[in-house]
């Protein structure tokens, strides 16, 4: 795979880290047809960058997932044997409380198969990237606490780890919601009429 490219940085450069606010995820049951990488991408983005949609069962939406700003992340790491090796994508999100709602969402996910996307902030491009595919299952670990003082953190955290072929793969399909659909390219959301 000849995709090896200089890898440049210019000083001065904003670089913001983190993850924006909202994250997304479906139970992959709810899933049809996955997007997929290229068979034989030309660039290194179209290396990274799912094609297509997710194609959903009939009825089926995301659900929209708040995440404090600050306390979460996506990460990637190479594990397996030499020529054999993949990639465990990682992602955490903090949800600010431990209500029923979220009690409720940690009893079902821990068991559960579903997908995440996450959006990472960025001046000028919009990055979405996808935790979960067709072909490898996702495990969802949740974990509540109610602070330990006045004023300290609180809520559900989630963490989630899923092997994958690409690392943090791209999203810029659409999202489906319940109140209309995210363009995960152009970042604007249309809602149902």
């Amino acid at each position: 795979m000849g995709l090896f490219t200089d890898m440049k940085w210019t000083d001065g450069q904003v670089n913001p880290s983190g993850i924006a606010t909202e994250v997304f995820y479906i139970p992959k049951s709810d899933i049809k047809t996955f997007p997929v990488v290229a068979a034989a991408p030309a660039t290194p983005e179209a290396n990274l960058l799912l094609v297509g949609d997710f194609e959903l069962v009939a009825g089926k939406t995301w659900f929209r997932l708040h995440s404090t700003q600050g306390k979460g992340e996506v990460s990637f790491e190479a594990i397996g044997e030499k020529e054999c090796k993949l990639f465990m994508n990682k992602g955490k999100a903090l949800f600010p409380d431990i209500s029923a709602a979220a009690r409720s969402h940690a009893k079902q996910s821990a068991n559960s198969n579903l997908v995440y996307i996450f959006k990472l902030p960025h001046q000028s491009e919009k990055r979405y990237v996808v935790l979960g595919d067709a072909d490898y299952d996702t495990e969802t670990k949740p974990q509540g606490t109610s602070g330990g003082e006045p004023g300290s953190q609180k809520g559900l955290t989630i963490d989630v780890e899923v092997p994958c072929f690409t690392p943090l793969p791209n999203y810029g399909g659409d999202i489906v919601l319940s109140d209309g659909t995210l363009d995960c390219t152009t970042g604007v959301f249309t809602p149902t009429p």
